[in-house]
């Protein structure tokens, strides 16, 4: 019969090669050491993922959902203690006082019974603060006694996450690789702007256009750059967004913003963002539904901006459309602003210049 070892160390690489086995290993192995549930928390940029065993579900969205995160100097100080080559007890981390005292203690965990844990940071894989604990030990005893079982395992705990996080690069890289293969220049990025993968053709624009130092994304377009962040933090990023960037001496092209699914389960995989370069090419195919998806343009905005792009007077448009001019006028100022243009003749050579995506 097979050591309970041999068969925990099976699951855990299992869970690295198909990371949403995560919770079923972690419910797994805190049983083995005694625990009521097992978390792995990565923090990513700004943002904290985490996957916990079924036992712990519950209990963790109530840890999040009333703020508890941003207390948590548990995670603090495990994180800070990053190279200690262990899993190490609430007790090492925190003094008796702060036990005794700190209201993510006294108000959240003792009251459930989570107060005795163990865990450890985990370093050199290509995402931040990889966190491991195991909670809802019934005594800092048996918390304690847990720490020797789960240091042998730690490597392969290490190892596993390092896997399921490459595997996240290389399926992202692929994706652009792929599209790239189909002539379109793309990038995959988090929330934060971070460049998780980019291909050939996006990285070409690196410097007319895009500025990707310190791995994370910005625009030389300054007016771009702020539409460019301002898209990537809005709550309606999910049905995607389009953004036109003006360069000096070159034409203009189209930024497309499309979020990417992933699997709620899957803690390595990012909230990633797939960003498409579109180069403008003259074309007589322009059309006032296209205006309306790419730059966010009511129907009666993009017909005005349609029609003035065609070389009409604001008269003519008005005459044309059976509005008066000064809706005219009020229309054209919003296309203005969604465009990033400022004159007709701006709003026309722009537009002129435009074909559909091949998306």
């Amino acid at each position: 019969m097979r050591d309970e070892s041999d068969v925990l160390t099976d699951l855990i690489y299992e869970a690295g090669f198909m990371p949403s086995l995560w919770p079923r290993t972690l419910d797994r192995l805190a049983h083995h050491v005694g625990a009521r549930g097992g978390l792995l928390m990565i923090k990513s940029g700004s943002a904290e993922k985490w996957t916990a065993s079924s036992s712990l579900d519950s209990v963790m969205r109530e840890f999040v959902d009333e703020g508890w995160v941003d207390q948590n100097l548990r995670a603090v100080r495990c994180r800070a203690a990053s190279r200690h080559p262990g899993f190490l007890t609430d007790h090492d981390l925190m003094s008796p006082n702060e036990l005794e005292t700190l209201p993510i203690y006294t108000d959240f965990l003792r009251p459930r019974g989570f107060d005795e844990g163990v865990g450890t940071a985990i370093q050199g894989i290509q995402t931040d603060g990889l966190m491991i604990t195991f909670e809802g030990f019934s005594s800092y005893l048996g918390a304690s006694n847990s720490v020797l079982a789960l240091n042998r395992l730690r490597p392969h705990l290490a190892r596993a996450s390092a896997i399921s996080a490459q595997m996240r690069l290389i399926q992202a890289q692929a994706a652009t690789d792929a599209l790239a293969a189909i002539g379109a220049a793309a990038a995959i990025i988090t929330a934060d702007a971070y460049v998780v993968s980019s291909n050939a053709l996006f990285n070409q624009n690196k410097d007319d256009a895009i500025d990707l130092r310190d791995g994370r994304m910005r625009l030389l377009n300054p007016n771009a750059n702020i539409g460019f962040l301002s898209a990537l933090k809005a709550k309606d990023i999910s049905i995607g967004t389009s953004i036109a960037v003006r360069r000096i001496d070159q034409s203009p092209f189209v930024l497309h913003l499309l979020p990417t699914s992933r699997s709620a389960q899957d803690v390595f995989s990012y909230d990633t963002i797939l960003v498409v370069i579109d180069k403008l090419h003259n074309t007589s195919s322009l059309k006032p539904s296209f205006l309306q998806i790419l730059y966010d343009l009511t129907p009666a905005e993009a017909n005005v901006a349609f029609l003035v792009a065609e070389g009409n007077g604001l008269s003519m448009v008005a005459s044309k459309l059976g509005v008066s001019s000064e809706t005219v006028r009020t229309h054209l100022k919003r296309a203005f602003a969604k465009t990033g243009t400022g004159k007709q003749a701006e709003l026309s050579l722009q537009l002129q210049c435009m074909t559909p995506p091949n998306l």
